[in-house]
């Protein structure tokens, strides 16, 4: 992978990048699971250094160009280029690249990663600050020894690389009994802003973790960092359990019928009956559930924080209008286009999810919504 490091490299002094404000750009490739690059990442906090772990996949064939931009915000007008760095490659799979990219303390908040295929231009910020929370400064590994960058984990044991070996990491476990997302359509129910502590524990290097838990990780639980991460199944983020089934119905049936599925004395039969009588044959509705919850899968690949991906706000519009046409993102919103209709995020802060998405719900898109759940009633995923 020296060709690629050499690339970064050369570009940072013969690339003409011009600061990005990603208000104007559109940026839904970063939920598209076919985009040429998916991209992820994990920001390791430590003095004066910053370390970023870095998951790239590409699918297109060759390298492509690559710079590495500093700017103050998603809004910037100056930016300059990341010059003094490390990149190792810590692992490589086929077309799937795991990456190192370490450098000292920097005053911008944001870190852009510039891809360039062909002059298609991919553009994926890395938040260096928090607001008034820091990255933590350990970080997930897995069984290999490689950093976890995605938020959830499926596995029972999961071990953790700290500044120094000894150190220990206090563990408050949550469980995961989130409601889903309420429709756009109104004010959203309230959540209680007391979580009940599961467990509480301190450990070293390595935890045994418990299924459909979340769990907020600090070293020091005076401070303003931490970690979170969610444990699903095994098989997470795909659902299989038909009590894992039935709850992503609620975006489009009503709560009578999700009782009558989970109280069937066959519910296995009783949920593709619930969908036969939709798609009228055993074909369609097969290729229906695979399609459904496909989307259910991706969301919860997305979108997972302290609970499941498909049960946020972002998760429902992504399980029931799909792949937004368009995604514009500033400081503290982001903005997604279908068609003519335009939802809004704002961005929060809290110690469990420093970006949490909460979508600014109206009485106006009520016709619309119950426009798309007909037609999904009607057949037509």
């Amino acid at each position: 992978m020296k060709k690629l490091f050499i690339f970064i490299y050369a570009c940072l002094f013969t690339g003409v990048i011009f600061a990005i404000d990603f208000s104007n750009l559109n940026t839904a490739y970063w939920y598209d699971f076919e985009a040429p690059i998916r991209f992820t990442s994990r920001v390791v906090q430590r003095l004066d250094e910053v370390t970023v772990f870095i998951s790239v996949t590409r699918s297109l064939p060759g390298s492509p160009e690559t710079s590495l931009l500093l700017q103050a915000s998603y809004l910037s007008t100056e930016e300059r280029l990341l010059e003094t760095f490390s990149l190792d490659t810590l692992h490589e799979n086929g077309d799937q690249l795991m990456l190192n990219l370490t450098f000292k303390e920097v005053p911008e908040e944001l870190l852009v990663i510039v891809f360039n295929f062909s002059g298609s231009l991919y553009y994926f910020p890395i938040a260096l600050k928090r607001g008034k929370l820091n990255h933590a400064s350990f970080y997930p590994v897995d069984e290999q020894g490689l950093p976890i960058v995605t938020s959830y984990l499926n596995v029972s044991n999961v071990g953790f690389r700290t500044v120094i070996q000894e150190d220990t990491l206090c563990f408050f476990q949550y469980v995961d009994n989130f409601e889903p997302a309420d429709p756009p359509t109104g004010i959203a129910q309230s959540v209680s802003s007391t979580l009940l502590i599961d467990s509480v524990f301190c450990s070293q290097n390595s935890v045994d973790v418990s299924r459909n838990h979340f769990y907020f990780i600090q070293e020091d639980t005076l401070s303003a960092s931490g970690l979170t991460l969610f444990v699903g199944a095994s098989y997470f983020p795909d659902l299989r359990l038909i009590d894992e089934l039935v709850m992503p119905l609620t975006y489009f049936t009503s709560r009578t019928e999700i009782n009558r599925i989970k109280g069937a004395a066959d519910a296995q039969n009783q949920f593709e009956l619930f969908w036969l009588k939709i798609f009228n044959t055993p074909t369609l509705a097969s290729a229906a559930i695979r399609n459904y919850y496909r989307g259910i899968k991706k969301a919860n690949e997305l979108f997972t924080d302290y609970k499941e991906g498909w049960k946020t706000d972002r998760g429902m519009l992504y399980t029931t209008f799909g792949l937004p046409n368009a995604v514009y993102h500033s400081n503290r919103k982001e903005i997604w286009v279908y068609g003519d209709l335009r939802f809004e995020f704002k961005i929060i802060s809290n110690l469990f999810a420093p970006t949490m998405f909460v979508l600014v719900r109206e009485k106006s898109y009520e016709k619309e919504w119950i426009k798309k759940i007909t037609s999904l009633r009607s057949g037509q995923l």
